[in-house]
């Protein structure tokens, strides 16, 4: 996640999600969704996230993520994601190609010719086959929030070459197959505003194509008033107005996979976060944003108040929102949602 947001999406935009399923207003009172999965990130342990999550919340999430950083050198937690699953729990993993410690355009940064120049290949040899070792569905999101310029691996910061992104992204996918790890499921996710805003940053430039692709993941936040980035600017967007435009893009770049929203939020700043959640809840109820099957929630309190128990307000409308019965969606069936779409 990075400092930065989605335009106001067009009422056209709007009505194009939400066409064929009905509007909140018109669904109010009618639960017409499919199913939805929550998914939880926390700044801890997976195992800890999923504790947490239901001490807090009430809840078990189908699905937590957690992310790790190449330079790292940690190996991915086996053991722990074995336990997620022992408890109905998807592991997903946000598997980021930096050094966290250098900028991104650093002369010692991991940039994306060093990945398909094989520099990196015993390194992606051997986290293929801890994730191999699992053996239960997990989902990798690799190299998300590429359409921006805040991180090494974004296309602005590889020769504004998109081609460049989708042969890394290929390279590594490959890699990750012939190493055993057939049980990885694939999110390739974009912020929901790119960064430049410009025609070889389009997300549709990049899209790896659908033999790599299980996933199609959307990041984005509703930053409000003030953020760190813009401390005068006014960036207050609602749930629509921050993915509509996005999910519309994903449906017409991808039509035969599934969407997750990998990360989301609210700040408090600027409006009524409370009522921001409610407003997603009565969206999602009515059937709108069909294709969008898991939510992850960023529950930090980072650059804006993002958790959950930002306030009472807050927290009562996020646990209703969590609570609800089309919200129930369980570990196991999240991940047999990719095989369906591929049929």
């Amino acid at each position: 996640m990075r400092m930065r947001t989605l335009l106001c999406a067009a009422a056209a935009a709007v009505a194009l999600v939400v066409s064929g399923a009905g509007t909140a207003a018109a669904g109010a009172g009618r639960d017409t969704a499919p199913t939805r999965y929550l998914g939880m990130f926390r700044e801890e342990d997976p195992t800890t996230i999923a504790a947490n999550v239901r001490s807090l919340y009430g809840v078990t999430p189908a699905s937590v993520m957690w992310f790790d950083s190449w330079a790292s050198g940690r190996p991915f937690p086996v053991a722990e994601a074995r336990t997620l699953w022992r408890h109905g729990i998807m592991p997903h993993y946000t598997w980021e190609p930096w050094d966290t410690a250098l900028g991104p355009n650093d002369p010692a940064q991991i940039h994306l010719q060093d990945i398909i120049d094989g520099s990196w290949d015993g390194y992606i040899t051997a986290r293929a086959r801890e994730f191999a070792a699992v053996r239960m569905p997990i989902l990798v999101r690799w190299g998300h929030e590429f359409n921006g310029n805040w991180y090494p691996w974004g296309i602005a910061n590889n020769n504004a070459d998109p081609a460049q992104y989708v042969r890394a992204y290929r390279h590594v996918h490959d890699l990750v197959v012939a190493a055993g790890a057939r049980n990885v499921q694939w999110v390739w996710a974009y912020n929901n505003g790119s960064s430049p805003d410009a025609p070889y940053n389009d997300p549709a430039a990049a899209y790896p194509g659908d033999a790599y692709v299980d996933w199609v993941g959307i990041d984005g936040y509703n930053w409000g008033f003030g953020p760190s980035w813009d401390p005068a600017g006014d960036h207050w967007t609602t749930f629509d107005e921050t993915f509509a435009a996005a999910y519309a893009k994903a449906r017409a770049v991808a039509p035969n996979r599934p969407v997750t929203i990998a990360e989301f939020a609210s700040t408090e700043d600027g409006g009524d976060k409370a009522q921001w959640l409610r407003n997603m809840n009565a969206a999602l109820r009515t059937g709108a944003y069909s294709d969008l099957k898991l939510l992850t929630y960023f529950d930090l309190t980072k650059e804006e108040a993002w958790s959950p128990g930002s306030s009472p307000a807050a927290l009562a409308a996020f646990t209703s929102w969590v609570g609800q019965r089309y919200m129930k969606g369980r570990g196991a069936e999240l991940a047999r949602i990719a095989a369906h779409y591929r049929r």
